[in-house]
């Protein structure tokens, strides 16, 4: 959370950063070809030797808010362009990893996965999305891997386990995996890479 006078701060530079706008543009207290009510009746209130001053002033707060809306809107477009960008890097990055990387929920099923996980698992994303683990294991290994993720997922230090994959129209792959529980969400991590294969 941002600490108040920071915040203040902020928008006290924003503000002053709108007032020197409207400065440089030499920006006039002139009506728009369509002004609502509001706006009629302050320029109607500005034309009277009574009431101009104030109808003025609150035209130039009016000037500056809205400078202000716009400073703020160019700001949050910048911010989303660089998460965009930062996210695309990571997506790209996670993608080439060497390592197959699954993230499982709390009920086992796979929930994301890079392009790694995606290749040993000899399948596209549609088909492995919501499936749990055990579709690629042998029936007889599934219990020891319930047990590994069961334990993995009260484990903030990865454990690893030994495993033979089964991927449809695919040789059985060996590979060495570790999981860990899951820092941002119920559920697990796990990743591997193949086991070396003794020459």
């Amino acid at each position: 959370m941002t600490p108040r006078p920071a915040l203040l701060q902020a928008q006290f530079v924003l503000r002053e950063r709108a007032q020197a706008l409207l400065e440089a543009k030499g920006a006039s207290l002139t009506a728009a070809k369509d002004p609502s009510k509001a706006l009629r009746v302050l320029f109607d209130l500005a034309s009277s030797p009574d009431t101009a001053p104030d109808a003025l002033a609150l035209l130039h707060e009016l000037q500056v808010h809205q400078v202000e809306l716009d400073l703020q809107h160019e700001e949050l477009q910048r911010s989303r362009a660089e998460l965009e960008s930062a996210w695309a890097y990571q997506l790209q990055w996670h993608d080439a990893s060497p390592s197959a990387q699954l993230v499982l929920d709390d009920a086992g099923r796979l929930m994301e996965c890079n392009a790694g996980a995606l290749k040993s698992l000899n399948q596209d994303i549609q088909h492995v999305l919501g499936q749990r683990l055990d579709a690629w294991l042998a029936v007889a290994d599934v219990p020891v891997v319930q047990a590994w993720l069961a334990r993995a997922a009260q484990s903030a230090e990865p454990m690893p386990l030994q495993l033979q994959l089964y991927a449809q129209g695919a040789a059985v792959r060996c590979v060495c995996a570790a999981a860990r529980a899951n820092p941002m969400a119920p559920g697990v991590l796990v990743a591997w890479v193949d086991a070396p294969t003794v020459p």
